[in-house]
């Protein structure tokens, strides 16, 4: 008999170290989420929140509310799939192109000369052999005409890149 209240004054402790080590991982589990939600959370605004950063930065957002400088990323056009015809008779070009401009939304013109930029592009890929395109000059002289033909267009140095995300010469 006398064993058996051992037993049972035992039990309680053992109940109540095991009560202590579960709240202490849950705590340590909570805390660790919360310290990497914030973490990760300092880089991702909520909309508020960048609409007051940009208040208080000006037209780009430059400075956030701590003074911390907020960049916001240049605007990217995807534009359709080219495919042409190249000088050399049977031969083609399919590719397709995203242009990046210089601030982070894109000019309010865009819309309305998208079919003069496809024209443009058009045009400046029609005009080039298989065998210009085929070098690594050849395409970077064609990014830096299609860049200049773009931003002739819209007027203004607004297309700093050219990228081309698929290329196929047939």
């Amino acid at each position: 008999m006398a064993e058996k209240k051992e037993e049972a004054a035992e039990a309680p402790p053992k109940s109540k170290k095991k009560l202590v080590i579960i709240v202490a991982v849950a705590v340590l589990v909570i805390g660790g989420g919360v310290g990497a939600f914030l973490a990760m959370g300092s880089g991702a605004k909520t909309d508020a929140e960048s609409g007051d950063a940009l208040e208080e930065g000006g037209e780009h957002g430059e400075a956030g509310a701590e003074g911390e400088q907020v960049v916001l990323p240049p605007a990217v056009l995807p534009l359709e799939t080219f495919i042409v015809n190249l000088q050399v008779k049977g031969s083609f070009l399919r590719t397709t192109i995203q242009l990046e401009f210089a601030e982070p939304e894109l000019p309010h013109s865009v819309e309305s000369d998208t079919p003069k930029i496809k024209d443009s592009i058009i045009r400046i890929l029609s005009g080039k052999s298989s065998s210009e395109l085929l070098t690594s000059e050849g395409k970077e002289k064609v990014r830096i005409e299609i860049r200049e033909g773009v931003n002739e267009i819209l007027g203004g140095e607004e297309v700093t890149q050219v990228y081309f995300t698929e290329f196929i010469i047939q």
